[in-house]
This record gives structure tokens, sequence and C-alpha cells, in this order.
């Protein structure tokens, strides 16, 4: 599996392309010899044609291969933040992250994805120059693990776009995590045929590595970092593989089935995380709108408003977990949604700044009265240790809390720091 990182995901999905190279890449030992251009080159029109095979397409021009380094690694980070999102936009979705309290008060949110995407990349693709970029330091089985991967990429983002519908997507956290499911999702299944395919050329150690994510930079952020990312891999293989075990009675192949989810991606993560209600048209479940939204309070600049999604209200609602990355089976079983989180209708998330306060307004709506009330009975639960972190976040102590409140089939969450209950509003 590779990073992809992109805008409102949070963080660590922030540039909206592919880091290639790995959580599968993640613990790789680095070889000792380095490809050259024209073997980079070679092997890249090898595992081209072998996508186009898998996958039932052709791409329609040549991809461009480079090999770079750290600082070739970081330049296009940059470079990719510059494009896509704004310090203040990044500094909105750190505080909405530390106010729902998924990130410690005191933590650099950049800082600690940073720490973790430079501790795993093994190369990038990136949709807006139609390039794919290997780390200097990756050869051999473990490259072209990565390769058939980006290489997917590379021919999605030429048959449909990928920055193209990101940018529509952009200001909708819980969208632009369903269609980078997607994305990840379609790499993730074409590598795993690849590697079926090779299983017996390429080295056991090769292989043993490429399902080794072990990493202390994923086991020392916080889980809002690292499980959105895993799910787009996993989750989104998921995905793809039930729509074509219940579409191959068609007549479907997994490139057509590919292909239906990126012309008509899953409009929320609820129906990535449970494919019926995306795949089978009776059981459709398609978000709701919790309403219009409240005006602004008097004075305060909206900041950001978005939606959450089931993977995110789950985060907000689950016990912190310790995860050992190198047990396999405890990542195959691993949960991404929970009972408080499950029946999610739909969801509004909006965030006021005003002279260093902060207020956020988190509207949900229900499937049923009963989920409502099980989620309000979830957050009541870590009522405590938030509003010890809102309190930790007002320095100069003016004031700062938490509500919920249930109105039938709606749950209202409305916290604050660094002003008085009666600015909050709403």
């Amino acid at each position: 599996m590779t990073l992809t990182t992109s805008l409102r995901t949070p963080l660590a999905l922030l540039l909206s392309g592919s880091l290639a190279g790995a959580l599968a890449a993640a613990t790789f030992v680095q070889d000792d010899e380095v490809w050259t251009q024209e073997e980079l080159e070679q092997v890249t029109r090898e595992i081209q044609e072998e996508v186009e095979a898998l996958r039932g397409e052709e791409f329609s021009r040549p991809v461009k291969v480079q090999i770079t380094d750290q600082e070739g690694f970081v330049k296009y980070v940059t470079a990719r933040m510059d494009k896509v999102t704004t310090p203040e936009k990044l500094a909105a979705e750190e505080t909405l992250m530390k106010m729902l309290g998924l990130v410690d008060p005191g933590a650099d949110l950049m800082e600690i994805t940073m720490d973790l995407l430079e501790g795993q990349v093994g190369g990038f693709y990136d949709p807006g120059s139609d390039a794919f970029y290997l780390m200097e330091s990756f050869t051999g089985g473990v490259a072209e693990i990565i390769l058939a991967h980006e290489l997917t990429h590379a021919l999605d983002d030429q048959l449909y776009g990928i920055d193209t519908k990101l940018e529509e997507l952009l200001d909708d956290r819980d969208r632009t995590l369903s269609y980078m499911s997607v994305v990840e999702g379609s790499g993730t299944v074409v590598m795993a045929q690849w590697t079926m395919k090779h299983a017996a050329d390429l080295d056991p150690e090769d292989l043993a590595k490429a399902v080794s994510m072990g990493d202390d930079s994923l086991a020392a952020a916080p889980a809002v970092v690292w499980k959105p990312l895993l799910a787009s891999y996993t989750l989104g293989q998921t995905f793809l593989q039930k729509g074509y075990r219940r579409l191959k009675r068609d007549g479907k192949t997994m490139g057509d089935v590919t292909r239906m989810a990126y012309e008509n991606p899953p409009r929320s993560m609820e129906q990535v995380l449970h494919p019926d209600k995306y795949w089978v048209e009776k059981k459709r479940d398609e978000p709701r709108s919790p309403g219009e939204p409240e005006p602004a309070p008097e004075g305060w600049e909206l900041l950001e408003r978005s939606s959450l999604g089931e993977l995110y209200l789950a985060l907000i609602t689950e016990e912190p977990q310790e995860i050992d990355f190198s047990n396999q089976m405890a990542l195959m079983f691993l949960a991404y949604t929970n009972d408080a989180a499950r029946g999610w209708g739909g969801d509004r998330v909006e965030l006021y700044g005003k002279e260093g306060a902060h207020l956020l307004r988190l509207d949900t709506v229900w499937d049923s009265a009963e989920d409502a009330v099980e989620f309000s009975q979830a957050l009541q639960s870590r009522l405590e240790a938030w509003r010890a972190a809102l309190a930790e976040m007002d320095a100069e102590g003016v004031g700062s809390g938490v509500e919920v409140t249930v109105d039938g089939d709606r749950v209202r969450v409305r916290c604050w720091h660094s002003t008085e209950r009666p600015a909050v509003g709403g």
C-alpha cells in the first residue's frame, strides 16, 4: 500500500496525490544498490504493460519516472501544499481536530504528519505532472510492488482525472476520504493481483516486508492521522472487491467495477464501510442534510465548514487503543467504526474563530432516535477528558466547555475555548 494524501482528510491526507511506498514499504530494508534511470524506465515499461492487462485498460500516454531522494520528497510536499491549501486552512484543521479531542492540545499536527510521511515514503506519484518518483534507496521486488500500485494510480489518473474530481470534493472531508478510498482501493487491488502473479519470482523476504507495517512513526501518531490513512487502502480494497463479487454474475470485471466507482463515487464513508449501502440499489443509503446551518455568531469568522462522517465520529467516540503495527492479525481485524457511529445519517461541522477564541458546531442526523441516543451517550462518557482538553486550549482562562443535546434523531454538539458561554450562540 502507498501513502496517499489529500486535503480535508485530515493533514495526513493533505496533498491530494499519491505518496508511494508504502505502509507496505514502511519497514522495507533499503537495498545497497541504486537503480539507474535506464533500469527504472525499463522496469516501469514492463510493469505498465502488466497493469494494463490486469485492469483491461490502456495508458493513453507514457508515465514519466524518475529517481529522487528525501530532499526531492520534501520539495514535492511543499509545492503540493502550496497548491491545495493555505496556512490558514492548515491551522483551522489542527484546531478542529484538537477541539474534537482527537489530537493533544499541545501537539504540532503538521510535525507529526511529516514525521510519519518522511519515515515511510518510498516514492510518490504526482497527478499534477503525471509523473512517478521512486526514492533512490528502493530497488528489486520491493520497488516493483510499489510500482504496480503507483502505475495503477497513473492509469486511473489518465482515465478519470484524480485531481479534477478531488477539487470538487475538497470542502467535504467525508466525501474526499470516500473518494480516496476508491483511488487507493484500486491501487491496492492491482498491487495484490500483481504480487500474487509474481509470488514465485519474488524474494520471500520481499514478500514478508511487503506485508509488514510495524513502524514507530505510525505508533507515535494519533489515530486520527493513521486510521483514515489505513482505511483508504484496506476499506477501499474491500469496497471494490465486494462490488466485483456482487456484479461478476452480471458479467462485470474488476475493471468495470472500478470504472463504476470512479464515475459515480461513494458519497460517504458509510457506503465504503458498509459496501451494500452502495452496491445494492435497494440498500443504497445516501447522506442526509442535518438542516440549514445557523447564522454565524456576531463578530465570529467561519474558518471551516465540512462533514466528518461515520469513520471520524467513530474516532471521536472510541477509547484510545494501543496498536501493534507489526501484528498483521491485529491490523487485519482493525475496526473502523463502532456501535456509537453506526446509524449515521449525515452531519455538518463548523469552526469559527474570533481573536484567538474558537467555537465548534457539530450537527448530526441519525437513522433513528435510538441511534442518536447511542451516539450522545458515547459522547457523554468522554466529556471529562474533552472538557479538560478544551480548558488546556484556553490559555487565559476566559472560559471553555462542551455541550451535547439530543432532539429526536438529531444530536448537536457545541464546544468552545477562550470565550464565555453566552458568546457561543446556537
